[in-house]
């Protein structure tokens, strides 16, 4: 990510429509160029780290990626150590986790690469602790936008829900998985970004666990995924949880997940009972001497959404989007914090080479930063709807028409993951790449290629059902 240029030509005012981890993290790319970087967020935004009702998805895990840690000390530095004091916990990727998928359970060993673990709220809070020192950032909270402001082919400001009317330089849209943005933008008169949707019909229920004081399973975090197409049973095609510690030693959080419309109960009793039908001992002999002292939340709009923001042959000047509501994952892949951090760092660079092209003048930024982005997106988008695609019942659609879905497309990633695991070295550098810590290119290479088509029958072995 490049640094700020000396002293650049400041703008006046960026509005950013939403003050959650994406808002805090355009802010603080954008803030060395502008005199002031107003975050509008419709929620009260609290003092400590703890659930808000904006942020729904708050109360389930998060799975923050090493490129996006990476990218958010870069935008915000100390970010990673302030959470550290707060209580995040530091987790060896390989040797603390374990992972079951399709192709068995993950080589366990140490490894260089380092898991930041804590709950959303934590993540959020630190973030935004940093951010709010930042010269310039000012944070509205129970600011509520209800639309756009717009001239001539540019955006212009935002209109507020009490009715006022703020000017800015520029717009950027981070107000999530329920951004109105097509509808602001077609009430100016321009056109809606195509949209495509995968869902699978997962479903979350979620809680922090309690402990026994130094308790031991054997791990750090513990995940199943669903088996998917060709599992013995329907419940182990459609079921998986997840449950790691995320702040101090004792508190851990358990998230069950349904895909298929199977979806997880919300009493304790049923929770564990559908754990157990996984069918994995492992899940029930990590449940079973920990404590429910929480209530247990659900989740159910799980859907992936794509807004075709950079496929776009025209859009305004003045306005872009970014985070969920451009490109909205399936929680379940752990992609949408660290696609918003690195969104958010090849924003600033794209923002210090145009502005040092065309001082004081923006037209042409929102095009080259959804070029710029475009490819993460992309890789993103299409390496979980991988995954999607072979859960039963997954529908697609493309600006609304059904698209045909082929479960087989994950043959190849299934026998590439087995053919990662045989090797430690190999295994990390793929665990890199998963961390979007490196380049994908290397995967598609004509050695790894060729080495897993060589040896396809012998991987396809290591697909178990279960």
């Amino acid at each position: 990510m490049s640094q700020p240029s000396p002293e650049p030509a400041r703008l006046d005012r960026a509005v950013i429509i939403g003050g959650s981890i994406a808002g805090t993290l355009a802010a603080a790319a954008i803030a060395p160029y502008f005199g002031e970087v107003l975050l509008l967020d419709k929620d009260v935004l609290p003092e400590e780290a703890v659930f808000r009702r904006g942020v729904p998805q708050g109360a389930h895990f998060h799975a923050l990626l090493a490129a996006g840690r990476k990218a958010m000390d870069d935008l915000l530095p100390g970010f990673s150590e302030h959470a550290f004091e707060m209580g995040a916990a530091r987790l060896d990727s390989a040797y603390d986790v374990m992972r079951l998928d399709r192709v068995g359970w993950s080589p366990r060993f140490e490894s260089p690469l380092e898991f930041l673990m804590a709950s959303r709220p934590l993540i959020e809070k630190a973030l935004r602790d940093k951010a709010q020192v930042v010269p310039g950032i000012r944070y509205e909270a129970g600011a509520e936008v209800t639309g756009l402001l717009g001239a001539h082919g540019r955006v212009t400001g935002v209109r507020t829900k009490d009715g006022r009317e703020v000017e800015a330089d520029l717009v950027i849209d981070a107000s999530g998985r329920f951004s109105q943005a097509p509808e602001w933008l077609g009430a100016l008169g321009h056109a809606a970004p195509g949209e495509e949707i995968v869902n699978a019909h997962w479903g979350y229920s979620s809680t922090f666990l309690r402990v026994p004081e130094n308790w031991d399973p054997g791990f750090r975090a513990l995940a199943v995924t669903p088996f998917g197409d060709g599992a013995l049973t329907p419940e182990s095609a459609s079921r998986a949880m997840a449950m790691w510690v995320v702040e101090g030693d004792r508190r851990w959080i358990l998230t069950v997940q349904g895909s298929a419309g199977d979806h997880p109960p919300r009493t304790e009793e049923k929770l564990r009972e559908y754990v157990s039908s996984i069918g994995v001992p492992e899940l029930d002999k990590a449940l079973a001497d920990v404590e429910f002292p929480e209530k247990i939340a659900m989740w159910r709009d799980t859907r992936s959404r794509l807004r075709d923001f950079a496929g776009q042959p025209e859009r305004p000047e003045g306005f872009f989007a970014i985070g969920d509501a451009w490109m909205g994952f399936n929680p379940v892949y752990g992609q949408g914090m660290t696609a918003a951090a690195l969104e958010a760092a090849d924003l600033r660079t794209v923002l210090d080479q145009h502005l040092a092209a065309h001082p004081g003048d923006l037209t042409g930024l929102a095009g080259g930063f959804y070029e710029k982005a475009d490819a993460l997106i992309k890789y993103c988008w299409t390496s979980s709807n991988t995954l999607d695609h072979r859960i039963p019942g997954v529908e697609y659609t493309v600006n609304g028409v059904p698209q045909q879905v082929d479960p087989s497309s994950s043959d190849f990633s299934d026998r590439l993951a087995a053919y990662m695991a045989l090797d430690p070295d190999r295994y990390i550098r793929y665990r890199e790449t998963t961390q979007l810590l490196r380049s994908p290119e290397w995967l598609a290479s004509e050695e790894v290629v060729g080495a897993v088509k060589e040896r396809w029958d012998e991987l396809g072995q290591a697909v178990v059902p279960r």
